[in-house]
């Protein structure tokens, strides 16, 4: 089932994303696992190469110190693919990037190295069995597809071809206000008179995208008609712009 998520940007902006489930990120990892496996192959490969003697390591660490430093190696090598990817892609890896989904801020912000670094902590942590298990059922029943490292995180991962920005004015109209003769008359285009007057007639209707509207549409043309300060009710300036237009 989509999962749409609407969030209001610092800039006033709303943006619509389609958060991803798990099994789209359940693909993703398989992808980043195989490739980790080949990596992985190639590196024990190149120590062969080189003549590394396992036997003796063997022999120096004991069965159970070897099976131990071995996993501790995969465990390491694993945290740092997803550090280093996560971090340089700006919230995707390989297999993420295949699968087309990203790794952001709740804010809607990308993500910074800090926010990495926890996500990959907790990755470890969730890699073993048990805690594999109970990171999907978070991600299960998270009201966002969140897993505990998104938690810690403050972070969701997003499908990237299911998302747009919405609410700001340069989708409705060309963004180049032109100034009047007389800007106290007011004048506007067909286009802007359309739009102010359609969003004045469904302003209640708009929920949490109200503020959105209401913030560009009156930078918008306060920009427009070279205003400095601006009005007190907004809805006033723009009746006014209405009146002068009918």
């Amino acid at each position: 089932m989509r999962k749409i998520l609407e969030i209001l940007t610092p800039e006033n902006v709303h943006v619509q994303y389609e958060l991803a489930g798990l099994g789209t990120r359940f693909a993703a990892f398989l992808v980043d696992f195989l490739i980790q496996s080949v990596m992985l192959i190639i590196t024990l490969l190149i120590m062969f190469f080189i003549e590394v003697d396992f036997g003796y390591i063997i022999l120096d660490l004991g069965i159970v110190g070897f099976v131990s430093f071995v996993t501790t190696l995969i465990l390491f090598f694993h945290l740092l693919y997803f550090i280093i990817f996560e971090a340089i892609l700006k919230g995707q890896t390989p297999g993420k990037k295949l699968m087309k989904i990203r790794v952001i801020m709740e804010t809607g912000q990308p993500i910074n190295f800090i926010d990495c670094l926890i996500r990959g902590i907790l990755r470890l942590v969730a890699s073993l069995p048990l805690f594999y298990l109970i990171d999907s059922l978070f991600v299960i029943m998270s009201k966002n597809y969140k897993r505990i490292g998104d938690f810690a995180a403050n972070t969701i991962v997003i499908k990237l071809e299911k998302h747009r920005h919405l609410e700001k004015i340069e989708d409705y109209i060309d963004m180049s206000p032109k100034e009047t003769d007389r800007a106290e008359s007011y004048v506007v285009s067909s286009d802007e008179y359309n739009l102010l007057k359609d969003f004045l007639l469904r302003k209640d209707n708009l929920g949490e995208r109200r503020p959105a509207f209401e913030y560009n549409l009156n930078k918008y043309f306060m920009k427009k008609f070279n205003l400095e300060t601006p009005y007190s009710n907004p809805y006033v300036f723009f009746e006014e712009i209405i009146r002068k237009n009918n």
